[in-house]
């Protein structure tokens, strides 16, 4: 990965750090997230989905809809987490265009194993 790539990525990953933090979520919570999941077995579903959402460009799969379902969310609940994701990636888009300076802390980037 270039260090410019990887200064874009930490940045991304510190802006989604100070929301998650202001959101009232504890470190764990926010490595767990990070990961693809989360500490709250519900939860864990629908940040598996926003992930799968992201990773497909919202090609996802009757099975994952399915799981959503039945997690307990509502078709309203799903189309707020396709939102969110959308969002996300369209802040994303923003930052990496605009080259903001962020005013938030930054973290490290974790290189995947």
């Amino acid at each position: 990965m270039s260090r410019r790539v990887s200064q874009k990525m930490a940045t991304l990953q510190s802006a989604h750090t100070a929301i998650g933090r202001k959101a009232g979520l504890n470190g764990a919570e926010i490595e767990a997230n990070r990961a693809g999941s989360s500490r709250d077995a519900k939860a864990a579903v629908a940040v598996g989905f926003a992930r799968a959402l992201a990773e497909h460009k919202g090609e996802v799969t009757n099975a994952e809809l399915q799981a959503m379902r039945d997690a307990g969310y509502s078709e309203a609940d799903i189309v707020e987490v396709i939102t969110h994701v959308g969002m996300n990636v369209l802040t994303n888009i923003l930052g990496k265009a605009s080259r903001v300076e962020i005013d938030f802390p930054r973290v490290a980037l974790k290189q995947a194993a």
